[in-house]
């Protein structure tokens, strides 16, 4: 079964529940040069029922991380050598997308900012209770699953529209505008039948039914309706 197969999704709540897509079992990457911290980190964790990595400096974290690694990160705004910051940055650049949820005893508004402005998805001063850290470890690994079974859904629905012609396309456009097929043979200068014919072709190879599973598909593809047929959808990569 693929994503889009899924029959108990909603893909446009943004509240949607990550048990929708299980998917792999996350992994809380801790990272702290502080060996204390990560024992507490990690027990803390393990209590919770959450699988563990431990990393006492971020050089060693980057060299397992990958595009499919699933979960969240945990690391210290300083440590020596690479920073939380200089973390985030150079998995940003390599495009790894799980969150990061900075931790520091030093914090102060300039570093806040810094950290969010680089995309890092929590940023908590040491002193914290376990429940507030375990409450943005969980929050952090719902927003990993939710992101990663929307781009798996994107990039289905996007493989799928792909099979669609440059004329089928035109015709998809009305069709998802709310146009009747009277409408779509007068606008392209085509017959009501041909019209017809092209759109039982789009919902064939599209596996849809209707018009307003065709609306769904569009936006879980997340093209931009308002621009022309030939730039509505992207190349493969």
């Amino acid at each position: 079964m693929t994503a889009l197969d899924n029959p108990n999704s909603d893909l446009f709540d943004p509240n949607a529940s990550p048990q929708e897509d299980a998917g792999p079992e996350p992994v809380v990457y801790l990272v702290d040069d502080q060996q204390a911290e990560l024992d507490l980190l990690q027990r803390w964790c393990s209590q919770e029922g959450l699988k563990t990595e431990t990393f006492n400096q971020a050089e060693d974290l980057l060299k397992v991380l990958h595009a499919d690694s699933h979960g969240c990160v945990v690391a210290d705004l300083r440590m020596p050598r690479l920073s939380g910051l200089e973390l985030q940055a150079e998995m940003s650049r390599r495009e790894l997308t799980i969150p990061v949820i900075l931790v520091t005893g030093h914090g102060d508004a300039e570093n806040c900012r810094a950290a969010f402005q680089q995309g890092v998805f929590d940023f908590i001063e040491k002193g914290f209770r376990h429940e507030e850290i375990l409450h943005a470890i969980n929050s952090a690994i719902r927003k990993h699953r939710r992101d990663r079974f929307r781009h798996q859904v994107r990039k289905e629905a996007l493989d799928l529209l792909r099979k669609i012609s440059p004329r089928e396309t035109e015709v998809m456009l009305l069709l998802a505008g709310g146009s009747p097929l009277k409408g779509i043979a007068q606008e392209l200068s085509i017959s009501v039948q041909t019209a017809s014919k092209h759109r039982g072709s789009i919902f064939t190879k599209l596996n849809i039914d209707n018009e307003v599973d065709l609306y769904k598909m569009l936006l879980a593809a997340e093209v931009n309706l308002d621009v022309g047929p030939a730039a509505l959808i992207p190349p493969a990569p």
